[in-house]
């Protein structure tokens, strides 16, 4: 292989061996966050090829474990390495609210860049335990299982034309998932068109959609690799990371909101809950679940939906001042002002609840659903304290709150469908 050097590069990817593993369908695997005890034992109860036990491994011995199963898969060729180095495209096709939506992406190696320099940047901010835990798979396995999910900006016709062209070729395989979302990879080797991604993408902003404890992550693993080495001064496989990019543009492109559901809430705050919130919300109440979800997407911008334990009122909120966030929350930037999930966190949590930002860094007490009916299934039966349900942020409202150096709340976005984990993985020996 030539040695590194562009932006973004192909590789010579890992790829399952149909003929050793049987069905892809049996071998994949959602991404570790979205993986319960419960989804954990399902794959691996589904195949002893399941990614799972490389992603997301039940062993005592974890990390030890992946790395010693990896090696396994590779000497059996349940693994193989890709013969040529390839970017791939990467297609899915799915429904969502009636509609049939298709969305690409090209999976391939993207230099690692501090989000200091622009180019590359976040949309969330992270929690400190994933990236320990992602960081220690990724010293003990030098392998990227998984892919982070990245948008570029600009509109790209060269860009359009090739996946046309690549896209009525037939795919390397097609699997679908256990959400009825079809998957099919197809790889691009040719060297005129490889050429053709690296020189349209070369200088685009990427904003990393899904992912952003798997990219920090990389970049820790990068800094510790070439601190060991002495800071070698070409680039070397480790300072990229695999990454399927699509287009801001994509109509593909679908943000799902984010609910809240709160464990655990002094009963006194639930008691004053509706006379505090009456002070800067206006209020509308209802006894019946689909109503409420129905308003709140009705609603559209600046609207909550709350459900607490004990209180079989349901509540659609408003905030009666729009302008009352920016003295609310003056230190925040205004785009993060500009979001129903800062209104939430800053107005809700913070000023009603008395749930301050530290608590809700600190984890264990609130939960993140993209299921409104299962948050308030779940305060219905008083297995929390509380639902709170949003409408999702706009691709619009999470490049504004980029481009302005800034983050949202933590589990801010949803982006569906998500990337399936398995398809290709990228070794960092080459």
């Amino acid at each position: 292989m030539s040695p590194l050097g562009q932006r973004v590069e192909p590789f010579r990817g890992l790829l399952y061996n149909r003929r050793k593993c049987g069905e892809l369908s049996a071998v994949v695997a959602p991404p570790y966050d979205l993986i319960g005890p419960e989804r954990q034992n399902q794959l691996y109860e589904r195949s002893p090829y399941n990614v799972v036990r490389l992603e997301l491994n039940r062993d005592a011995d974890r990390y030890g474990s992946s790395a010693k199963t990896l090696r396994q898969w590779l000497d059996e060729s349940i693994l193989e390495r890709a013969a040529v180095p390839a970017i791939y495209l990467y297609s899915e096709s799915f429904e969502v609210e009636g509609r049939r939506l298709n969305r690409d992406g090209f999976i391939a190696r993207i230099l690692l860049e501090e989000f200091g320099k622009g180019r590359i940047l976040p949309h969330e901010r992270t929690f400190s335990a994933p990236k320990e835990d992602r960081l220690r798979l990724l010293s003990a396995t030098t392998t990227n299982m998984s892919s982070i999910f990245g948008l570029y900006s600009g509109i790209h016709p060269e860009l359009e034309q090739l996946r046309e062209r690549v896209t009525a070729r037939p795919a390397l395989f097609e699997v679908t998932d256990d959400l009825g979302v079809i998957h099919r990879l197809r790889a691009i080797e040719e060297p005129s068109e490889l050429a053709l991604i690296q020189r349209a993408l070369d200088d685009s902003r990427i904003l990393i959609a899904d992912g952003h404890h798997r990219y920090e992550t990389a970049l820790n693993y990068s800094r510790r690799r070439r601190a060991a080495e002495n800071n070698p001064v070409a680039l070397q496989p480790y300072d990229y990371t695999m990454m399927t990019l699509t287009a801001c543009a994509d109509p593909g492109l679908v943000i799902l909101p984010t609910h809240r559901v709160v464990k655990r809430l002094a009963p006194a705050s639930i008691e004053a809950f509706a006379e505090r919130a009456g002070k800067l919300f206006l209020i509308e109440e209802f006894d019946d679940r689909r109503a409420l979800c129905a308003r709140l997407k009705s609603a559209g911008h600046r609207a909550l939906a709350v459900a607490l334990k004990g209180d079989a009122t349901l509540r659609l909120m408003r905030l009666k001042d729009a302008g009352a966030m920016a003295s609310i929350a003056p230190d925040l930037p205004a785009a993060i002002r500009e979001l129903d999930v800062s209104l939430l966190h800053a107005v809700v949590f913070n000023r009603i609840l008395g749930l301050g930002e530290a608590e809700i860094k600190a984890g264990g007490n609130i939960e993140y659903t993209i299921d409104a009916e299962a948050a308030l299934e779940a305060v219905a039966r008083a297995q929390a304290s509380g639902a709170f349900l949003l409408n999702p942020p706009s691709i619009g409202d999470v490049e504004r709150v980029s481009d302005a150096g800034a983050t949202m709340p933590e589990k801010s976005t949803y982006f569906f469908p998500k990337l399936l984990t398995g398809l290709v993985m990228n070794p960092l020996s080459d």
